[in-house]
């Protein structure tokens, strides 16, 4: 598709030029990634790398307007616009040929000003207008390259209108982005490298006060390569495995590390295990704690770009929870030594992170909305929030195992006294973590919005969330609830808490709207989870009166 061939000079130059997009100054690589992410809903077409495609549709507009790029994931709204309900994308010319978009927009735009809610087709229509429109700033090539001149405000120009610099300024940077474009459509890699570090180097001197510290573009570009979530994901996944066949193939109860035959273990009740086994749970847990440094380094570097905590968004949320219930099991590992609790936050890991990349969200790294920007409040409260989501989704992942060990060996096999624990443990680490963020959160109210409860839908079903929970525990206290009615509840309680952090974000109206975004089509995929869910319930209450029914 490409009339050209960028080399790794030219896409490193190039790809660490800064440019502001959405309220950020970032390098050009992020803005190629997002910016086709946003029109096609991946951050590449094909194999193409990002930076390469994205100068190709600058500079050669008219080989790309005609190729169907545009995303509309919305059924209903691939009918309204002509296209078949299979039909995942749409060309530019194709929309501008039909207007079928642009005649749906007046009858929306209206409803805004009037600022009734939208519908979910109305929504998802200006959704697909800012695909649209995003698509066409490049076929135009509106980017704001060029840095203000001092004292001129935060705002960057346009490449092609630099309009607050003198006239011979203006003209040697328009002609400093002809070149590069020119040699890009020439084909010619030598005057490529040369005009982009030409134009890499004007762009600089224009105000090399605005301009970001080369450090900080070049970690952002590191970290966009390199995925490390992604890697985490890996090293979860080889964790869950280890730890699974390690434990799985235990006939007694791991109550902690079991070393090989022949030594001596390091304190009372450890079983004895095969070498392979324990080599398994080992090779489960050194995975597993790489995973968590991976994690955590890329956790460390959306701070260090974003200049905050990474929770203003679902996305990064998803990110932070699935880190908390890791950092809690190896806590909990220190304390019980019980590759129970690596298994479930492993698992939980491996499942949260994939879902982090699949789900329709936003990974970019964006600036916050006006409520968030209490850096105190935001850091003690949501963070607190999320982290307590980790610990009961970590301890929802030991019910499960708790579910699956009493189903297939049965309720008298002692890793079940083990589990009951550590679920219970992990109970009550989420309920002080929750109900500690809901009485900060209604500090954090009070100096927001004036005062410090309103019933807004978040505020109640996590108040719902905790009354679950705090009923769990004290079932189990007061011997109410056995561990397997335990289990069973943590999973009940799971219910409410995806209502609270998912549910609420997207189908409810609320001031804590800026968490999740616009109502989405219930994904076919929790629809799946939740009969799977629900029937796994039902085995093990199943399974749970039988065994308590006398033999006759």
């Amino acid at each position: 598709m490409m009339g050209f061939t960028l080399s790794n000079e030219a896409r490193e130059t190039v790809g660490e030029m800064a440019i502001q997009h959405n309220g950020r100054i970032k390098p050009f690589d992020t803005f190629a990634r997002e910016t086709l992410r946003s029109i096609t809903g991946s951050d590449r077409v094909g194999s193409e790398d990002p930076v390469a495609t994205i100068l190709s549709i600058l500079a050669e507009p008219e080989q790309w307007q005609d190729r169907p790029l545009i995303s509309v994931p919305f059924v209903p709204l691939r009918e309204k616009i002509g296209l078949g309900p299979k039909t995942k994308y749409v060309s530019y010319n194709q929309l501008v040929e039909t207007r079928r978009l642009m005649r749906m927009l007046p009858t929306i735009v209206e409803k805004q000003g009037r600022e009734e809610k939208l519908s979910m087709l109305e929504q998802e229509t200006m959704d697909l207008f800012d695909r649209f429109v995003g698509f066409s700033n490049l076929l135009t090539q509106k980017l704001n390259l060029v840095p203000p001149p001092s004292g001129m405000g935060a705002i960057w120009l346009p490449i092609l209108e630099p309009a607050a610099y003198p006239q011979d300024q203006q003209l040697v940077l328009r002609d400093r982005w002809t070149a590069f474009i020119d040699a890009l459509r020439a084909g010619d890699s030598k005057m490529i490298d040369e005009s982009s570090r030409t134009l890499v180097s004007t762009l600089k001197s224009a105000n090399p006060s605005a301009t970001p510290v080369p450090w900080r573009l070049h970690l952002e570009v590191l970290y966009n390569r390199l995925s490390p979530f992604k890697i985490a994901q890996i090293f979860y996944l080889l964790a869950a495995v280890g730890l699974l066949i390690g434990y799985g193939s235990c006939r007694g109860s791991p109550r902690g590390w079991a070393p090989p035959p022949g030594v001596d273990p390091p304190t009372a009740g450890h079983h004895r295990v095969t070498r392979s086994q324990w080599s398994l749970q080992m090779l489960g847990m050194g995975a597993l704690w790489i995973g968590f440094i991976i994690h955590a380094a890329g956790i460390a570097v959306r701070v260090i770009l974003g200049g905050r905590p990474p929770v203003s968004n679902f996305y990064e949320t998803m990110l932070w929870l699935p880190f908390v219930a890791v950092a809690i099991s190896l806590v909990l590992e220190r304390i019980y030594r019980a590759g129970f609790m690596g298994l479930a936050s492993s698992m939980l890991a491996v499942i949260v992170l994939a879902l982090a990349d699949v789900l329709p969200l936003e990974p970019h790294i964006s600036p916050v909305v006006a409520v968030l920007r209490s850096n105190l409040w935001l850091t003690v409260h949501v963070l607190t929030v999320v982290a307590s989501y980790g610990a009961l989704s970590l301890a929802t992942g030991l019910a499960h195992i708790y579910g699956w060990v009493y189903l297939v060996r049965g309720d008298k096999n002692p890793a079940l006294d083990s589990l009951g624990t550590f679920l219970y443990r992990g109970i009550q680490v989420g309920v002080v973590l929750l109900a500690s963020g809901v009485m900060l959160g209604a500090v954090w109210a009070n100096a927001s919005w004036g005062r410090y409860w309103g019933w807004d839908p978040k505020e109640t079903w996590a108040l719902i969330t905790l009354l679950w929970f705090l009923a769990v525990l004290h079932g189990r206290f007061a011997g109410w609830l056995k561990d397997v009615a335990v289990a069973v509840a943590t999973i009940v309680g799971f219910f409410l808490l995806l209502m609270t952090y998912y549910g609420v974000s997207f189908y409810l109206v609320g001031l804590h709207s800026y968490a999740g975004g616009h109502a989405k089509p219930l994904p076919p995929l929790l629809i799946v989870y939740l009969i799977a869910e629900l029937a796994f319930m039902a085995l093990v209450i199943l399974s749970a009166v039988r065994r308590k029914q006398p033999a006759s």
